[in-house]
């Protein structure tokens, strides 16, 4: 069985988020008594009642974190595109250059479609000659599009769907975010189990 973590912490983390022990046993299901023993280093609590006090706790300071940050701290400002009319052979010239492995299809402030590495892997193995075809004729859905301003979780949760999501700030492009994008946030800061 697993150690318990050391228990002055859970009232260090409590109050350091502004809970209180009320919030907790609304929210967890565990009485305040239970919670008000843990915390005074008094009974014997088990480690799964631990444990469920301390998930809860991680997660709510992840979501303060996220809540904090926004799309503009962790975008990529330079969005690498390819032109409506161009190759395929041009676009793994991109994707290797800039080693990225999809690209929007944008032309004239319009995003026509989207581009992988996977599509194009698929290309040049069922026929190399491809390399040197349209890249139009193979393109994917479009990345979507939100406003700058947008929910940092509900990109997250986009990126499930779609390789990349662009970024907008009226009608220009101001980032894309891809999943390598959402590593730039660690989630190990200030662990305390």
């Amino acid at each position: 069985m697993p150690s318990i973590p050391n228990l002055t912490k859970i009232k260090e983390l409590r109050r350091k988020f502004n809970l209180t022990q009320k919030d907790l046993e609304d929210r967890l299901n565990i009485p305040q008594a239970t919670l008000s023993r843990i915390e005074s280093g008094k009974g014997n609590p088990s480690y799964l009642v631990v444990k469920r006090i301390f998930d809860y706790l991680e997660e709510f300071s992840l979501n303060q974190k996220h809540s904090e940050i926004e799309l503009k701290d962790i975008m990529t400002k330079n969005i690498i595109a390819i032109g409506a009319n161009s190759k395929i052979r041009d676009a793994i010239e991109l994707m290797n250059q800039h080693d990225i492995s999809q690209l929007p299809i944008i032309e004239n402030n319009t995003n026509y479609g989207s581009i992988t590495s996977r599509k194009i892997q698929k290309i040049i193995t069922d026929d190399k000659n491809l390399v040197n075809a349209d890249i139009f004729l193979f393109k994917e859905l479009p990345f979507p599009e939100v406003d700058l301003h947008w929910n940092l979780s509900s990109v997250s949760n986009m990126l499930i769907t779609y390789p990349a999501v662009l970024i907008k700030e009226g009608n220009d492009y101001k980032g894309i975010i891809t999943n390598a994008d959402f590593l730039k946030i660690s989630i190990h800061e200030n662990s305390y189990i």
